[in-house]
């Protein structure tokens, strides 16, 4: 699922997610808090990241 509110990279075992609504200064939503939760079970779901 791409997501619209983040971005998420994994890469050498260290994933990154950034904030991305700069039109509303990276102000949450209930889709960015979706969109958190689906990035942080990814992390967890990886043996891979630290």
């Amino acid at each position: 699922m791409p997501f619209k509110t983040i971005r998420f990279e994994a890469a050498r075992g260290i994933a990154t997610v950034t904030l991305n609504r700069p039109e509303k200064l990276n102000a949450a939503n209930a889709d960015m808090f979706n969109e958190l939760i689906e990035a942080f079970g990814r992390v967890d779901a990886d043996d891979q990241i630290r």
